[in-house]
């Protein structure tokens, strides 16, 4: 294989709502376990898209963004025996580090603390790199990260056999949790969003009831399609004060809402209804190398449909504009750079 570069085509986000292709250096190896990936595919989250506005306050210019990523090792640290270079690889983007200060463990995230995959290469320690198999695609391969959040928000909710289950929201991560639901043995999964285009991929996807709450009558229909007594689990994957609302609403006495989006900070809560009702109510934020191992099988054994919610490809070159083109079309769910 040959060597690296010294220089590389990277996305920066220079300013909010600014993002610029340059011409940067190329990362380099600082230490003995860490790995230089050469980036062949890294998709775009709703989180970057918010960065890039500067709503959620977690992304700071200048920053290169991008934390889902797959692609091939380039160059390993002189301690590294996992992986060698052209192997091809999925990357865990959360990175655990003691703080030379404090001697602390800090957790860091490529993309959002430390530079990202929109890029041709990027630099994680050997920890975090985790072969996949030849018949994976990198573009699939890209999305064990999001993937992982649903497997995580699934295990938090203790989920029985049999159980009735209500998905709010149909972007990557909620279609994902649909998924992980079916596998995990629910009678069936119904998917709630305002997207009509967004519905007919849940159904394609195995959503036994597709859901537009602007259209009907939100509590009126979970009622009917429960039998009056509301879904046994709730998934809230958007993160505003009207879907926390509705998974309130939606779900039975004594039932578990776990709640997963994260756009806003604060929404209104009915706290008459999650006391009186006797509702438990998780967050769920992230995930855990178990998760992500998980994860990963899943899309190796094809059994996640995960290449489903890919619904624009794009290459790197058409970063600085892809942003906004993407903030205006709702009806694209998954968007991946694709680099040679």
């Amino acid at each position: 294989m040959t060597e690296p570069p010294t220089m590389m085509k990277a996305l920066m986000l220079t300013d909010f709502n600014r993002l610029e292709l340059q011409s940067v250096p190329v990362p380099h190896l600082n230490h003995p376990l860490d790995v230089l990936v050469r980036v062949r595919a890294a998709a775009i989250c709703g989180s970057d898209l918010h960065g890039y506005t500067g709503r959620t306050g977690r992304r700071h210019p200048p920053l290169i963004m991008g934390h889902e990523v797959a692609g091939e090792v380039a160059a390993v640290g002189a301690g590294v025996r996992r992986v060698r270079p052209g192997d091809r690889v999925a990357l865990h983007p959360l990175i655990y580090r003691p703080d030379p200060a404090t001697g602390r463990v800090v957790r860091q995230m490529i993309g959002m603390n430390l530079p990202g995959a929109y890029a041709e290469y990027t630099v994680v320690p050997e920890t975090n790199v985790y072969p996949i198999p030849d018949t994976l695609p990198f573009s699939t391969a890209a999305l064990t990260e999001p993937l992982a959040v649903a497997v995580h928000a699934v295990g938090i909710a203790h989920v029985q056999p049999y159980d009735r289950a209500l998905v709010i929201g149909a972007g990557t991560i909620g279609l994902l949790t649909m998924q992980v639901l079916l596998l995990a043995g629910v009678r069936e999964v119904a998917v709630s969003d305002i997207s009509e285009t967004r519905l007919d991929i849940a159904r394609q996807m195995g959503a036994a009831h597709a859901i537009d709450p602007t259209a009907h009558d939100f509590a009126a229909l979970v009622s009917e399609l429960t039998g009056g007594e509301g879904f046994d689990l709730v998934y809230e994957a958007v993160g505003a004060s009207a879907t926390v609302g509705q998974s309130l609403q939606a779900i039975r006495d004594g039932g578990t809402v776990v709640w997963i989006g994260n756009s806003m900070r604060f929404v209104e809560v009915d706290m008459q209804a999650v006391v009186t009702r006797e509702l438990r109510i998780a967050g769920s934020y992230g995930m855990n190398e178990r998760d992500f191992r998980r994860a990963l099988a899943m899309l190796a054994d094809r059994r996640v449909a995960a290449e489903g919610i890919i619904s624009r490809r794009a290459a790197l070159d058409e970063g600085p504009t892809l942003f906004d083109e993407l903030l205006r079309d709702e009806a694209v769910v998954k968007c991946v750079f694709e680099l040679p």
